[in-house]
């Protein structure tokens, strides 16, 4: 009965404070080598493609130029999308709600019952496997496993000011630029522990 009094005295005071932003982590340097190294390969499949493969299919046969020349435009607008739908432009909390919005839409993660926040520079250490999502063009975003973590979602510009969230059965991983305010900005709103 004392919890549930302690849990709504905290949402109560959560929902009476403004809302709190933060920046995300400036992108680490092995996001931006990432980035550049899809850029440039990207750009040099496509020299060679202009240079060499569509002169040669032009004189060949006018409509397989015409495919493949769509097929580069393709390949330059998915690397594209990826880079611009993964861009994570800011978190909030919102009373009890940790909001990260990125391009098109805002993920929401209720924080009622969330346990434990904590800086981890490991969090994504080697071994750590995307099961789906962007795995360092722009960011670290999307569904990730490791032997250490579990299965979580990560939202991460810099690995190493990477901060988990943990409920009872979720994980949440985000890199804010000033780590240890948002832990104590979490902490105040939830009663969650600091793990250090």
């Amino acid at each position: 009965m004392e919890t549930n009094t302690n849990t709504e005295m905290l949402r109560t005071a959560a929902l009476k404070r403004a809302d709190a932003n933060f920046e995300t982590a400036p992108r680490a340097g092995r996001v931006k080598a990432m980035t550049w190294l899809v850029i440039v390969v990207v750009a040099l499949i496509l020299a060679l493609h202009a240079g060499i493969v569509l002169p040669a299919l032009w004189k060949k046969s006018p409509v397989v130029f015409w495919r493949v020349l769509a097929l580069d435009a393709g390949i330059v607008l998915i690397c594209v999308a990826a880079w611009f739908i993964s861009n994570i432009r800011r978190i909030t909390l919102s009373g009890q709600t940790l909001l990260i919005k990125l391009t098109f839409w805002t993920a929401r993660f209720d924080l009622a019952g969330l346990r434990s926040a904590s800086v981890d520079a490991q969090a994504f250490k080697f071994g750590t496997l995307r099961s789906f999502g962007n795995g360092g063009l722009g960011a670290y975003h999307g569904w990730f496993w490791s032997k250490r973590m579990g299965k979580f979602r990560g939202y991460v510009t810099d690995k190493s000011r990477a901060v988990v969230l943990r409920w009872e059965n979720k994980c949440v991983v985000v890199s804010p630029k000033d780590t240890e305010y948002f832990i104590e900005e979490v902490c105040k709103r939830t009663g969650a522990r600091r793990q250090d």
